[in-house]
């Protein structure tokens, strides 16, 4: 009975997916209108099946969050809007799981918010006059966080970050410091400082920094932009400098936990579609049993996310961004998941056509920042728990690629990717 429910859940999800069938439905939701040609696009998807579906549209400049329910559901029963397959719409800045998000996204409300908390410049502003702000909506992940830039004439810019989770963002905040002063020591690593935060928005505010964003030195028409090498190491050597200073942050990261989800989400997977299921919880248990006879791990601060677009190459610095994920658990996970979004990059070229030149693949970019971070860290690191953790993101990027998109490949590229890992790893043993 169970996999029937899922099933029926997958079809309307793939349902929900297609822009085509859709956009004449939000149509008037998002202003569109009846009878609008405005395309629809889905911006981003999560889909957790027997768990939960959510999806990010946009059409006609408005983006719309929908969450696949049942008809029983309660969220249909609080007179929301309803459109078929059974998707429950919230028109953004409305967000079920981000309450504060239209009081953040209000120039009359954040703009004296700003002024009571950030000081200086925004401190001299009235209500009146901060209330003229200039909102722009950088990112927005339904349910989790909206990054804005605000700007004002007589004010710098600040970047503002709010979190669903008031305790998350006091989190970041309580860190800040410690991560700031660990940086003071005339290296390459740099934090957009932290300006402020504001407990009833669950709000983080921060200073605006600038340079060249790694992904796109990384990502020229030719696979590589103009100074992508020294770009490379200089990034390496950044994160090693985190890897060794001090501890940071009382947020633990134990891999043993995520390994855990892995395979519980690889069967809930199953139920849907049961080759990529299995693939994924064989690739799970694996991880588990070789993680026992990897050598030992060096626990301290991890960024938690590390990836190229997390880096911003500046002058003289290499500025580390979204500090969300910051934690305390084995520091090669950080270098893993680098390497692992290199490679995450090429399969989606190849599966789109794209390929390029043999030279400067993610194993060749991937060599070249491992490289620059072993000979910049102090202390023993161990090459065989970097390629592991490696495998580790890869898995955890293939379940995210199955959210995003069921029916696409590469979920199980990205799981067979991770498979060369551990094959590699046992060779070299």
């Amino acid at each position: 009975m169970r996999d029937v429910v899922a099933l029926a859940q997958a079809a309307r999800f793939a349902e929900a997916l297609r822009p085509g069938v859709m956009g004449p439905r939000l149509a008037p939701v998002s202003g569109a209108g009846p009878g609008a040609t405005a395309p629809c696009h889905v911006l981003d998807a999560k889909y957790e099946p027997g768990v939960r579906a959510v999806l990010l549209y946009e059409q006609d400049g408005r983006l719309l969050r929908g969450d696949l329910v049942d008809r029983g559901d309660a969220m249909v029963t609080t007179g929301a809007t309803v459109v078929e397959p059974g998707v429950v719409l919230s028109a953004f800045p409305h967000d079920p799981e981000l309450p504060a998000l239209p009081r953040v996204m209000d120039p009359a409300q954040l703009g004296p918010a700003l002024s009571a908390a950030v000081g200086g410049a925004w401190g001299r502003l009235d209500a009146r006059q901060a209330s003229r702000c200039r909102i722009t909506l950088l990112r927005y992940r339904p349910g989790k966080r909206a990054t804005v830039l605000v700007s004002h004439g007589a004010a710098p810019a600040v970047v503002a970050k709010a979190y669903h989770n008031p305790a998350k963002a006091a989190a970041v905040v309580e860190e800040a410091p410690d991560l700031h002063a660990a940086t003071k020591g005339g290296g390459l690593l740099a934090f957009a400082p932290t300006l402020a935060f504001v407990p009833d928005l669950a709000l983080v505010v921060q200073q605006v920094v600038h340079g060249v964003p790694l992904d796109s030195l990384l990502g020229g028409p030719r696979g590589t932009g103009h100074g992508a090498s020294e770009a490379l190491v200089h990034a390496a050597r950044a994160l090693a400098e985190l890897h060794d200073a001090p501890v940071m942050s009382t947020r633990q990261r134990p891999v043993e936990k995520e390994l855990l989800r892995f395979r519980q989400r690889a069967d809930r997977i199953a139920t849907v579609d049961p080759h990529v299921g299995r693939a994924a919880a064989h690739l799970a248990v694996r991880l588990i049993s070789t993680h026992a006879h990897l050598p030992p791990a060096r626990a301290g601060t991890v960024h938690g996310d590390c990836k190229p677009s997390q880096f911003l190459i500046g002058d003289g610095r290499v500025y580390l961004l979204d500090l969300d994920h910051c934690g305390v658990s084995d520091q090669a996970a950080d270098v893993g998941t680098f390497l692992a979004t290199l490679r995450q990059q090429e399969i989606r070229d190849d599966l789109a056509g794209r390929g390029r030149p043999s030279a400067r693949t993610s194993a060749a970019r991937g060599a070249l920042f491992t490289g620059a971070y072993l000979d910049s860290s102090a202390g023993d690191r161990h090459p065989a728990r970097i390629q592991w953790q490696e495998a580790v993101a890869l898995e955890r990027k293939a379940l995210r690629a199955f959210a995003r998109a069921p029916h696409s490949p590469m979920a199980g590229a990205l799981i067979w990717e991770a498979e060369r890992c551990l094959d590699n790893l046992r060779e070299a043993a």
